[in-house]
């Protein structure tokens, strides 16, 4: 009986010693099984990676070491003045001024870091302001022969009513089919070469090269009016093109129109009629729009437009369609940190009646002057990283923050400004409008003109600091 006995008690031991890793390693348990030999099988209950079969069981299966809480940490050191929280490298966390905890489930991490104001928003922001971002990497793209394209209209973005946007590559030499809209497009080259060709409502043609950015130089921008008929062929480089339109509903019916497309569902024999053609010539004609085809011979080489331009009896449009910013004098901004490029049909783009724009360059940590429009701002930026807040009033307010291929829209009034929060690399990004011209009202000029006692009491400051405020926009702020 005594030796059932210990039988049982070290059986027992070998069971409690299973809250380690490896049980067999206690000295007495070692003893009895070299004792028993094979005919006692150890329990090994330590971690779930050693038993024989897979369990079932629906609990997750945690990690070795104990789970130890981390400790809070606060994303900004005080005092907070509304700067970008700081997490130093680490997933940001929904804290800020000792409010908030960290996520206990799943984030998406990668776009937490990428909008770090959603995530830990400065102590302003206020009410409830409307997403007024969207980044061109969330948009469906249309894969097709020759290029793709993806675009960002009222239903990726509610607010943005003037305007919509898409993006568009053309392979070398593949073409964008001849088409014309109900609206204006306006397009700023993103990289490549190209060539357009359009007629206006008299029958005067007009055809032009098209480059991107090269060895540091701005690139062209060009501008057809609502119905001009037009088509856009890379080059051998290929091409890449920001497009703006002048609704943000730019996908509804009886917007863009194709030509294939047209003649496809226009009866044969009224097509060749008109055309002055047999029939059987029209045989091939797509009936299904190609929107961008491959180009069965190579156009002549950029700087040979010329080579390609039909003999027009009506002459060639005066005004032309492309704007080189290569050639557009940067305008400093008074307040140091960068320039500026504005293009508008009043001061340097004659036929650009319906968009007014500006290339605007922010240096390391400078700033784009808190301001405002008269027409809704749509944003695009180019390169760099940025920091915006809007300001719709009624003591509101949300901030973005902005990457490369992002979109924004700024309606009419918002009070805002771009903040570049590089301190080495520099922001770029384009402002469009519908409008003829470039507008804006600069906060600091608007205090400085102001009697200095109704600005001093306002913001109960001295008027000697008033008197400290320049008279001029200062576009952008070192």
């Amino acid at each position: 009986m005594f030796g059932r006995l210990s039988h049982l008690l070290l059986a027992a031991l070998a069971f409690t010693s299973a809250v380690s890793a490896n049980p067999s390693a206690d000295e007495e348990v070692r003893a009895f099984f070299a004792r028993e030999g094979a005919s006692v099988r150890p329990l090994n209950l330590g971690r779930r990676s050693a038993a024989s079969s897979q369990t079932r069981h629906l609990r997750p299966l945690y990690d070795e070491e104990p789970l130890v809480k981390k400790a809070k940490r606060d994303s900004i050191t005080p005092p907070d003045v509304g700067q970008i929280a700081n997490f130093d490298g680490q997933d940001p966390q929904p804290m800020r001024n000792g409010n908030g905890d960290t996520f206990l489930a799943n984030s998406n991490h990668e776009i937490d870091a990428q909008n770090v104001d959603n995530v830990a928003a400065p102590p302003t922001d206020a009410g409830t302001v409307p997403n007024l971002k969207w980044s061109m990497s969330l948009s469906h793209t249309r894969l097709l022969k020759g290029g793709w394209v993806r675009e960002q209209t009222i239903t990726d973005l509610p607010p943005s009513k003037d305007l919509a946007a898409a993006e568009i590559r053309l392979s070398p030499n593949a073409y964008r089919e001849l088409h014309w809209h109900r609206v204006a497009e306006w397009g700023y080259i993103l990289n490549g070469t190209g060539r357009i060709s359009a007629i206006d409502e008299s029958g005067r043609s007009y055809i032009s090269d098209i480059k991107g950015p090269s060895n540091g130089s701005d690139p062209d921008i060009y501008y057809f009016p609502p119905g001009v008929p037009h088509s856009i062929q890379a080059l051998d480089q290929g091409l890449e093109i920001l497009l703006i339109f002048t609704d943000g509903n730019f996908d509804a019916s009886g917007t863009t129109f194709m030509l294939s497309d047209w003649l496809a569902h226009t009866p044969l024999e009224i097509v060749a009629q008109n055309l002055g053609v047999n029939t059987s010539v029209l045989s091939n004609i797509p009936q299904k729009d190609p929107y961008i085809l491959e180009s069965t011979v190579a156009p002549p080489p950029l700087g040979h437009a010329a080579d390609q331009a039909v003999q027009d009896p009506n002459g060639n449009i005066p005004s032309p369609y492309v704007f080189h910013l290569d050639q557009q004098e940067k305008k400093t901004a008074p307040g140091g940190g960068g320039w500026v490029k504005i293009q508008d049909s009043v001061t340097n783009f004659p036929v650009s009646t319906q968009l007014a724009s500006a290339l605007v360059f922010v240096e390391p940590n400078g700033m784009r002057e808190l301001h405002w429009h008269v027409n809704d701002e749509w944003l695009y930026v180019i390169s760099g990283h940025g920091r915006a807040t809007a300001f719709p009033g009624g003591s509101s307010a949300r901030t973005f923050d902005f990457q490369p291929g992002d979109t924004a829209v700024f309606p009419i009034s918002y009070g805002h400004y771009v903040k570049n929060l590089s301190p080495t690399e520099p922001l770029i990004f384009l402002e469009l409008f519908k409008a003829s011209k470039f507008v804006d009202f600069a906060a600091t000029q608007w205090l400085a003109l102001m009697p200095r006692q109704v600005v001093a009491d306002l913001l109960q400051i001295p008027i000697s600091v008033v008197e400290t405020f320049s008279k001029d926009k200062q576009i952008i702020v070192s």
